[in-house]
């Protein structure tokens, strides 16, 4: 188009020079004028082509940048979902998790108790057992005391009846008198009656001694019994405890491959959001190119501070440490700590080119001044223009707030020239 110019601004001034000889060459010298008035009517022609081709291809550029942004946005939204999803997905499994630690631990307590149940109940089994064997040998000293008696009493009677005849015989020729004999003979009966009780006391003992050792059995059979129950008990608890672990160790597997899919959404979120800001970038310097025909001077009347509340710059323009994970490292503008909802005004007039939500830039408002020149707010809590309207220079555009990667309320403010941030400082004070 600049080359088109050239050549019609060339024949213009071949005109002007040949203008004077043209009153010698007769109608060879008017022919001139007419020549170069069609030459300028064709050239007009092509320039104007030529705009609206540009303004053409521009369109198409923006059209789809326009797209490659709003299908980077649709991928960041479903990532998001994706990583609230397994973000509940863990919580959920962690909750599972921890209602079985807290069953488990009711277990353990249980098992203690049977733990302890066992060990009295196994105390009290080896006490009935010494019981027993002491009973046990008591019926044997009772036994033989009573085999004993019961050996004299044989002993007698066997000496009563071999010798009986001849015992009374001695009975009364020894007795010095009836009454020795009497005596004598209740002697003998005394003798007899002591044997039939001591067999009977013996009988008795014995019987009572193997009554207790029975009711002794009986007791050491039910303890027995109890403790193969208590143990049964505890087999099960250790086997409910055993599946429980292995129930948690799954629900911890799942949770890790869970932060392993959520970790790999962050990323490829991480990836979307640069992805977004180079497309943004790159809209940003499209409009900026086209807002260079038609959306202002570019700011040469001067910009405007655009935030009244406050001029406390919190970080500068230029190389910085991220103030939070996933900021950027060099600053592409300046940040203004403000008062969450304090205005946020155009620096110049222009044209609102995005008025949109970024996961980095949060609320944020982009304006083209022409001539390449656009200025950006980023982090607002409230936005108050949209794309495509046509803002004044001082008119409230936009709310300090602290959304997307911020550490606290404040707006950031960067001046884009030709598609290159710049230091703000230069065009606001």
């Amino acid at each position: 188009m600049k080359e088109r110019m050239f050549r019609v601004f060339v024949v213009f001034v071949l005109f002007c020079c040949m203008a004077p000889a043209g009153f010698g060459s007769g109608i060879h010298a008017l022919a001139k004028p007419e020549e170069t008035q069609s030459e300028d009517e064709d050239g007009g022609e092509e320039e104007e082509k030529d705009d609206k081709d540009e303004e053409d291809e521009d369109d198409e550029l923006m059209d789809e940048l326009e797209e490659r942004r709003q299908n980077t946005l649709g991928e960041i939204d479903s990532l998001k979902s994706d990583i609230r999803s397994v973000e509940q997905k863990i919580q959920e499994l962690k909750n599972a998790k921890s209602d079985l630690q807290t069953y488990i631990s009711q277990l353990d307590r249980q098992v203690n108790s049977l733990e302890s149940q066992i060990k009295a109940l196994e105390t009290e089994i080896e006490k009935k057992k010494e019981e027993i064997a002491q009973k046990e040998e008591e019926l044997e000293q009772a036994q033989a005391e009573a085999d004993a008696q019961y050996e004299l009493m044989k002993k007698r009677i066997c000496y009563m009846y071999e010798k009986g005849q001849d015992s009374f015989l001695v009975l009364l020729l020894e007795s010095e008198s009836l009454s020795d004999l009497l005596n004598r003979a209740d002697y003998a009966m005394q003798m007899s009656d002591y044997d039939r009780k001591m067999l009977d006391q013996l009988r008795e003992i014995r019987e009572a001694i193997a009554e207790h050792k029975r009711l002794l059995e009986e007791e050491e059979a039910e303890q027995e019994s109890l403790l193969e129950e208590l143990e049964s008990q505890k087999a099960a608890v250790d086997r409910a405890i055993s599946v429980k672990a292995q129930e948690i160790a799954s629900y911890q597997s799942q949770i890790n491959n869970a932060s392993g899919e959520q970790g790999e959404y962050e990323k490829q979120l991480q990836e979307q959001e640069k992805l977004l800001e180079q497309v943004e970038y790159q809209i940003a310097a499209a409009a900026a190119a086209k807002a260079a025909r038609e959306d202002g001077d570019g700011g040469a009347s001067g910009f405007l501070w655009p935030c009244p509340a406050s001029h406390r710059i919190t970080s500068s323009f230029g190389p910085r440490q991220a103030p939070v994970a996933g900021a950027s490292t060099y600053h592409k503008g300046i940040d203004v700590g403000a008062a969450s909802g304090s205005a946020i005004l155009a620096a110049a007039s222009g044209r609102v080119t995005t008025s949109a939500y970024s996961g980095s830039a949060g609320n944020y408002v982009v304006i083209s001044h022409g001539n390449g020149v656009s200025t950006v707010y980023m982090h607002a809590s409230a936005l108050y223009v949209s794309e495509g309207q046509m803002v004044s220079q001082g008119q409230k555009i936009a709310a300090v707030g602290s959304t997307g990667f911020s550490t606290g309320p404040h707006l950031h403010f960067g001046v884009i020239v030709d598609g290159s941030y710049v230091n703000p400082l230069n065009y606001v004070h």
